[in-house]
């Protein structure tokens, strides 16, 4: 263990900050979407479109033109329960593992403001957070997929089939995250090793 430096102190503090204003941002948008999904009309899922052409207004008094809509909320009533319980489980299931992971990470910090860097702790809560985020993304990439087909068969579309590339696209990012942290914490591992055994031979 050793002393932080006036500037890793105060680094560490603005990543404190921002991991909670991060947190925030992720209940207050949960709740929104929360209630953009289920709405007086029914329930509302976003679905990817392959261009469909459809006219559209700007705004108000322009004149519509043509456009291709590559994404747009679907919204229908009458959705079966199972659909329903996995979109807001989804909703749900993405809120919890990002704060999980966000507590994570403020726990590193705090361990950091300690001293504590190369503790066998620190790569277990790096391990913990990466198979939150990929487990996670994992969960939510089905749940979504149960409501999106539930939905689109309550409106009529049960033979639409959105791209499972546009639809997978956005969690890669994740998983690519989740991945390096893994690796991040093989290399803490490996500090740890050398530091043991500089240590054994002072």
């Amino acid at each position: 263990m050793r002393e932080t430096t006036t500037k890793e102190r105060n680094d560490i503090l603005s990543t404190l900050v921002v991991a909670g204003m991060v947190a925030a941002i992720v209940v207050v948008t949960s709740v929104v979407r929360w209630f953009e999904t289920f709405t007086g009309e029914g329930v509302s899922v976003a679905v990817p479109f392959a261009g469909v052409p459809a006219d559209f207004a700007p705004a108000d008094g322009l004149p519509e033109t043509t456009v291709r809509v590559t994404e747009g909320d679907v919204i229908a009533e009458g959705v079966n329960a199972l659909s329903t319980v996995s979109i807001g489980a989804s909703i749900i299931v993405s809120a919890i593992a990002w704060l999980v992971v966000i507590a994570l990470f403020g726990t590193l910090a705090l361990r950091f403001l300690r001293g504590r860097f190369f503790d066998p702790t620190n790569p277990r809560l790096l391990d913990a957070a990466g198979w939150t985020m990929f487990g996670g993304a994992l969960a939510i990439y089905f749940l979504d997929t149960f409501g999106r087909n539930g939905v689109l068969a309550a409106a009529g579309l049960g033979e639409f089939y959105p791209s499972s590339w546009a639809i997978t696209a956005s969690f890669i990012p994740i998983w690519i995250a989740a991945t390096v942290l893994g690796l991040i914490s093989l290399a803490f591992r490996r500090g740890i090793r050398l530091q043991r055994d500089t240590d054994g031979l002072v």
